[in-house]
């Protein structure tokens, strides 16, 4: 009896140590790593949700967990005047109004745990420092970051080592520009990951196993490669579903399977992009059944920070003269010769990359043996190229979504760095260890900075829970009010939420023919302008709105005569009628 137990004793030590229990324990170890660092970012780092478009996803998500239907309650002037163009008898649709603007994954992942956990109270001032709902987002963004360190190992393991893939999905989770962006509890996070699997399974589906001759046939069952270019397929389309500008994944993948030693392998990357076609088409002829446009109004963007349409004039617009494909041309041109000399001076968003972003650049100065290894990174240049000058003529938001490629650029920087010390054959014993661990604290430096005290502060101005809370309490389930801030009015509050028209007129436009305005708020965002060139000037942005809540010249018919001022006089509301 002592002897087997002694035996299985002996079974288990070796299964930890050698066998299938050290890969558990070596998951689980790695597991809690990255929920470490979750927590820690976290912790030190979010006072509140400050990013719009997490704003915006969050009620989109919420809205539809409560009615099922992707319905905004944010709302800008100019998707009242393109629906109310389209369709006269519904006209701008106000309350009820579809959401013309995002991707629906994100939002339904929202919705789906909204289900699972309840969704909690909104429209009431709460006197918690951090409103409670705005961790939820958080939580599920870094669920997904941790997720996607997963397809790092994988990837690296692939192209090229278990070493390489164990110091790449070390140095994702130490690295500050992934956290910083999970952190903004947007659609980034959801995106990465789609986009990571998509492209592991291309790995697999244009591999030609060793010793086979693709020209000979012998490129084993049919399923080997259709299998996981289905999975590619599917993964591109939820990425692109989760954020469009994931889509220029897509070409990085169909580039790859193109140029791959298959048989007939152009075939099978037109194949893959049919399939990624059929795949959004649903959504894609949502889009064009309701404003005629596939990305819905996504695309206006282009105009938006033009010399056209300053700032966001456009989107505060209820019926813009738009320009004709000449001049929109032009002025899309030059305001993207002036974003790619932004982006270029600001590292192209890749300022806390550091020392691994230059391993990844002079990677490309050496050859790989792997021929996979060598394809995929010539592929992930014109996508990045596409990317590059997307968000140019986007705008500054839309740079964010190139930091997709930063797990990517990873196992090369790390594996070109291992290249580099088996060459220089050191005599020092420990001195390969010594450079790995330099640069991976090197890789670590900036979140290590990130997470020292002091924490940071709470994202006011212009968010502030406590206040828009009290602000949206005032109004009725059924009422609407027009700010600056309507993501964070539709978030907190719960109400409809009109985006402040350029004019005045335009207000009056809405107030009259598509819905009653109860309430104006006012916050920073306005108030904080340049007070000559952005209020008091009569040529300036907000001229006729300044005349109304500075300069006291309320119009006889206007609507909204009690005024109030909240947090000082940082924030000036105008209702209908007492309401406090």
């Amino acid at each position: 009896m002592a002897l087997q137990f002694e035996s299985s004793m002996q079974h288990l030590v070796y299964q930890m140590d050698v066998g299938p229990g050290r890969k558990v324990i070596q998951a689980v170890l790695f597991g809690l790593f990255a929920l470490a660092m979750a927590t820690l970012y976290t912790f030190t780092n979010f006072q509140g949700l400050r990013d719009p478009r997490a704003f915006e996803e969050a009620q989109l998500g919420r809205r539809y967990a409560m009615v099922g239907q992707l319905e905004t309650q944010c709302v800008r002037p100019l998707a009242v005047g393109v629906l109310a163009a389209r369709d006269e008898q519904k006209g701008g649709m106000v309350q009820g109004h579809p959401d013309l603007w995002h991707p629906p994954l994100w939002p339904l992942t929202l919705a789906a745990v909204y289900r699972l956990t309840g969704v909690a109270e909104v429209g009431a001032p709460t006197a918690a420092y951090v409103n409670a709902a705005d961790y939820l987002p958080v939580a599920i963004s870094h669920f997904f970051a941790c997720l996607a360190a997963l397809w790092v190992w994988l990837i690296a393991r692939k192209l090229f080592d278990l070493r390489v893939a164990a110091l790449s999905a070390g140095a994702y989770l130490l690295s500050d520009l992934i956290w910083r962006q999970s952190l903004a509890a947007n659609d980034w996070s959801l995106a990465l990951f789609f986009a990571l699997g998509a492209v592991y399974a291309a790995l697999w589906a244009g591999e030609v196993p060793e010793g086979v001759e693709p020209e000979g046939g012998g490129e084993g069952p049919f399923w080997r490669w259709l299998v996981p270019l289905v999975v590619s397929a599917l993964l591109t389309a939820a990425a692109l579903l989760s954020r469009y500008m994931a889509g220029a994944f897509g070409l990085a993948i169909f580039l790859y399977l193109g140029t791959s030693r298959r048989r007939r392998a152009w075939a099978l990357a037109g194949l893959y992009a049919g399939l990624v076609a059929v795949l959004v088409a649903p959504w894609l002829w949502r889009n064009i059944a309701l404003v005629g446009r596939p990305f819905g109004l996504a695309c206006y963007g282009l105009l938006t920070e033009t010399y056209l349409f300053p700032g966001d004039a456009l989107f505060r617009s209820l019926s813009p003269e738009l320009p004709d494909w000449g001049s929109g041309i032009y002025a899309v041109q030059l305001k993207m010769m002036a974003n790619l000399r932004e982006f270029s001076a600001a590292g192209l968003g890749f300022g806390g990359a550091g020392v691994l972003l230059a391993l990844f650049g002079a990677m490309y100065l050496h050859r790989f043996v792997r021929l996979s290894s060598r394809r995929l990174r010539w592929c992930l240049l014109p996508a990045g190229l596409v990317m590059v000058l997307l968000a140019a003529a986007l705008g500054l938001e839309s740079l964010q979504a190139l930091k997709l490629f930063w797990p990517l650029a990873i196992p090369y920087a790390w594996a070109f760095l291992l290249v580099l010390l088996d060459r220089l054959q050191f005599e020092i014993r420990f001195f390969g260890a010594a450079v790995m661990t330099l640069v991976m604290f090197l890789a670590g430096l900036p979140l290590l900075l990130n997470v020292l005290p002091p924490r940071t502060g709470l994202p006011y101005p212009p968010y502030f829970h406590r206040y828009i809370g009290l602000t949206a309490s005032m109004l009725k389930a059924d009422e609407c009010m027009v700010t600056d801030i309507p993501w964070a009015t539709a978030w907190y509050g719960g109400k409809t939420s009109l985006l402040l028209p350029r004019h005045v007129d335009d207000f009056y436009r809405i107030h009259k023919q598509h819905h009653p305005i109860a309430l104006a708020y006012f916050t920073t965002e306005t108030r904080d302008k340049p007070w000559v060139r952005g209020l008091s000037d009569p040529t300036a942005s907000e001229y006729s709105w300044y005349q109304i809540f500075a300069a006291g010249k309320v119009p006889a018919d206007f609507p909204l005569s009690y005024g109030r001022y909240l947090g000082g006089s940082d924030q000036f509301l105008l209702t209908d009628k007492p309401r406090w």
